[in-house]
């Protein structure tokens, strides 16, 4: 742990390594999948030979209640319940993760780096009204420090 580091952004900085690793292990979850039309339920179902009666019956559902599911889940609106218990009814297994779209080092850097860009303008802001502006370079290296503090500290200000 360096000396600006906090026990708080150490806890971070570890649980962010742990989820790169665990997300490096499975470079399919990094690519972008596209539903068929109509979803995975009814594209699967029918790749299957399966009728929505069928699965329902399976299932312990109607065949209205299937037909349903499957346009909830075109639309975005299923439940993880749901859509878990028909993929049990195709003998499928639902895999559900949050992938980011880059590293989380790089998304708390930008937010940090915004944060800190955001917090000088103010504090630049105001020392400009009584007549104590700093020049750009000065600026710059604020910004630089105080995002290094705030990524350091694992500080949450970064998502204000």
């Amino acid at each position: 742990m360096s000396s600006n580091e906090t026990l708080s952004g150490l806890r971070r900085r570890i649980q962010r390594e742990e989820i790169e690793r665990a997300l490096g292990q499975d470079q399919l979850l990094r690519v972008h999948l596209q539903p068929p039309t109509g979803g995975w339920l009814k594209g699967i179902r029918t790749a299957l030979g399966m009728t929505a009666k069928q699965l329902g019956r399976r299932i312990g559902v109607s065949q209205a209640t299937v037909s349903e599911a499957e346009l909830a889940e075109s639309e975005g609106r299923i439940t993880l319940k749901n859509l878990r218990k028909m993929a049990d009814g195709m003998d499928c297994e639902l895999v559900y993760a949050v992938v980011p779209r880059a590293s989380l080092d790089m998304i708390v850097h930008h937010n940090a780096n915004r944060a800190a860009h955001r917090i000088v303008g103010e504090v630049s802001q105001g020392m400009a009204l009584e007549g104590q502006s700093t020049d750009d370079s000065a600026r710059a290296a604020q910004v630089d420090a105080l995002r290094e503090r705030l990524i350091a500290q694992g500080s949450s200000q970064i998502w204000d």
